[in-house]
């Protein structure tokens, strides 16, 4: 990876951890239970995906670096699985997989197991992931009657403030 499409990854991840930060920061033990419409995942659950598919897929580049990497569930993310529902500990364990994955994928000799063409896309993929589910983690909060984070504390990371 060149080194300019390095550090528009670095600023993008850290811009992404940042809101992950604030998110997890908002939420209380009450609101990791609230559930996306029709059946969906909680957000703990969607915490857990988020991080887990991350490291999922971290593995296909370097399983070395992905196994060590703490988990946010029991079970297996797909289907029906558990998840630890601290919101603390999820910031924390999102921001050490993002870590692991940007350095990983920014040194990476090539793509290993990825199905992705690049290193680079693998971590916009892993970007957008994130925002998906943040999004589904919003509407559970909304949909079960608990307050949304503020606006710009919540997307100010990702217009650089």
């Amino acid at each position: 990876m060149n080194p300019e499409t390095r550090a528009v990854l670095r600023a993008a991840v850290e811009a992404n951890s940042r809101v992950n930060d604030v998110l997890c920061a908002h939420l209380s033990p009450e609101m990791m239970r609230a559930q996306t419409p029709g059946g969906g995942m909680t957000v703990a659950q969607h915490l857990a995906h988020m991080a887990g598919v991350t490291q999922e897929w971290l593995s296909q580049l370097d399983g070395s670096t992905a196994s060590p990497l703490p988990v946010l569930y029991s079970g297996t993310l797909w289907g029906t699985f558990t998840a630890q529902e601290d919101p603390a500990r999820a910031a924390e364990v999102l921001r050490e997989v993002w870590t692991a994955a940007l350095n990983t994928a920014a040194n990476a000799p090539g793509t290993g197991q990825l199905s992705h063409p690049s290193t680079a896309q693998f971590l916009l993929h892993m970007l957008t992931h994130d925002a998906h589910h943040r999004g589904q983690v919003l509407l559970a909060l909304k949909m079960g009657g608990f307050p949304l984070p503020d606006e710009d504390a919540l997307w100010g990371p990702l217009r650089g403030e």
